[in-house]
């Protein structure tokens, strides 16, 4: 048996660890844990277009709202997750989440393999429904978002 070695990447929000993997019956390219330390932070809206990627959300601790974006006219929907609480959000469209419980650990499944020149973003308060939703639950408290999600790509 050999220790398997993830690089983890840490900033001011948590953690985030990407872990290619095979499950379900098919290939996954990647399997991500991101910790949250904070109620209302902030990861997204995440999308990419070359491949477009399918993804699995679970939630592992905690509580999140989930977004889920139509890249080309902004309309979003969302849901409420809770422990063990999982949603598959289609190739194609953005994703991103707002914790609604500090110490939040939720895992990703990844199909279609990462391209960093493919990746974009939306700034979330562009997204009038995501704008509306994390506005109305944080009632004007802070949100922790990385710079890169504030600026959007």
């Amino acid at each position: 048996m050999e220790k398997i070695d993830h690089k983890t990447f840490e900033d001011e929000r948590g953690s985030f660890t990407p872990i290619p993997l095979d499950v379900l019956g098919e290939t996954w390219d990647q399997c991500s844990i991101a910790t949250n330390d904070k109620i209302y932070t902030f990861r997204g809206l995440h999308y990419q277009t070359n491949p477009p990627q399918r993804k699995y959300i679970k939630v592992i601790k905690g509580m999140i709202v989930d977004f889920s974006v139509d890249v080309e006219t902004l309309e979003s929907e969302y849901l409420y997750l809770t422990e063990n609480d999982a949603v598959e959000i289609p190739a194609g469209r953005a994703h991103g989440y707002l914790t609604l419980s500090p110490g939040t650990i939720v895992a990703y499944l990844v199909k279609g393999e990462y391209n960093p020149q493919s990746e974009h973003s939306i700034v979330w308060d562009q997204c009038k429904g995501v704008r509306k939703v994390v506005n109305f639950i944080t009632d004007g408290k802070k949100i922790t978002i990385s710079q890169k999600d504030k600026d959007g790509k």
